[in-house]
């Protein structure tokens, strides 16, 4: 009798260190992975943000690019983006994209004086999410800035940006993630 109640004890706390670890595994699989991204160039989980400005005649016309590149295993997982720029003092933000369908290759683009106002970016990714409701659904992802990044290349022509950006993400190719651990 004494052995089936030890063996019977036995099974209990073995199922229930099993239940206990799908549940965190669950609450895991929950949770938003969050970045900083402080470089013009970024890279994790499959996805690669690139950031290039093209110089105009005065601020109002310089334009901030932000490159988004998803691999066909992230994409899997994020099915759609929005981009935020938000005003670190009093919270006061504006969609720059909101609820989009991600692509392989995405553009969000903006006048640089945007930041005289609202000078943090963060990109949200999301999984399987309602786009018209995007306010109230969680990201999967985000990556932040807090401000433009003081690596990002300016160019006076769009060819070669786009020049920049092929190459940017040909060196990210073979690198998993830029992120310092």
């Amino acid at each position: 009798m004494c052995k089936k109640i030890i063996l019977l004890i036995l099974c209990l706390i073995f199922l229930g260190i099993f239940h206990t670890g799908i549940l965190a595994d669950q609450n895991q699989e929950k949770e938003t992975s969050v970045y900083h991204g402080a470089d013009s160039v970024f890279k994790a989980e499959g996805v690669s943000v690139i950031w290039g400005v093209i110089r105009g005649t005065d601020e109002s016309n310089t334009m901030v690019y932000i490159k988004l590149v998803a691999t066909d295993k992230a994409r899997e997982h994020f099915k759609y983006y929005s981009v935020k720029a938000t005003d670190a003092f009093s919270d006061a933000a504006q969609w720059l994209a909101k609820g989009k369908k991600l692509q392989p290759a995405n553009m969000v683009e903006h006048a640089r004086e945007l930041f005289q106002t609202l000078t943090e970016r963060t990109i949200l990714l999301y999984g399987d999410i309602d786009p018209e409701n995007v306010e109230n659904e969680k990201e999967s992802f985000s990556v932040y800035y807090l401000s433009l990044p003081d690596t990002t290349p300016e160019f006076t022509e769009r060819e070669k940006m786009e020049k920049y950006f092929v190459e940017a993400q040909s060196r990210l190719e073979n690198v998993e993630t830029t992120v310092k651990k």
